[in-house]
């Protein structure tokens, strides 16, 4: 029941954000090579921190105005703001984890006047002649990580939790696979949903945050509030 969840943790990229930020920046200004960095990291040949850097290289005369602009462009799923303002009045912990780019989360969330905490990976950018290079780093790294994320989301979640304590996770990608299969509550959808299907993990389907409302019986505030139904597979 979702009474006894104390904590929620939630994707970034695709989940709270309309589209996949991070796949679209590098749609629009990385050359096509990108995609095949891409899946070497869907096929495990590569880690998720190394198909980052090398699709950031691929960036060439990206000037900060266009920066910006994809940046402005990007909208948040419809009902999340509702969902946090209902969490925070009812003392449930909210953080974002991400295996994206903290200055898209950071400006995002800003501009949408949303103060949740977040963590992911640091992206620095400078100019040079005019345009944008851009380099990573890995504060939330972890070597234990089984999917080699740059940002791994179960031994954050573990940092930030009590033993044992119950988690709400809400994801849609191949970075939120192992987080998933420890969630007490799962909202799934595109990939992760698909992986929770054929590996029959208990789940519910979303595609906002008004589904997610509607699936907790939120919709009219969270006290006492609970599931209208059990996780469903693809329901």
């Amino acid at each position: 029941m979702f009474d006894e969840i104390s904590s929620i943790f939630l994707d970034f990229d695709g989940t709270i954000t309309k589209q996949d930020t991070v796949n679209s920046f590098f749609k629009i200004f990385a050359k096509p090579e990108w995609i095949n960095v891409e899946q070497e990291w869907i096929n495990g040949k590569i880690s998720s921190c190394t198909c980052m850097q090398l699709q950031l290289d691929l960036i060439d005369n990206l000037t900060e105005e266009k920066f910006y602009n994809f940046l402005n462009s990007i909208q948040i799923q419809d009902g999340f703001i509702k969902f946090c303002t209902l969490a925070e009045q009812n003392n449930k912990n909210i953080a974002v984890i991400s295996d994206g780019f903290d200055y898209f989360i950071e400006y995002i969330l800003k501009k949408e006047n949303i103060n949740t905490p977040f963590f992911a990976n640091k992206l620095d950018f400078l100019k040079e002649n005019g345009f944008l290079k851009f380099k990573l780093s890995f504060p939330n790294t972890d070597n234990a990580c089984p999917l080699s994320l740059g940002s791994c989301k179960c031994a954050k979640v573990k940092n930030l939790t009590a033993e044992d304590e119950k988690f709400l996770f809400a994801g849609d990608g191949l970075s939120d696979r192992c987080i998933a299969s420890k969630a007490h509550l799962l909202f799934a959808k595109n990939s992760l949903k698909n992986h929770c299907v054929k590996n029959g993990m208990n789940f519910s389907e979303f595609n906002d945050f008004n589904d997610i409302l509607n699936r907790l019986s939120l919709k009219k505030g969270m006290k006492n509030a609970g599931f209208k139904t059990e996780n469903t597979i693809g329901s």
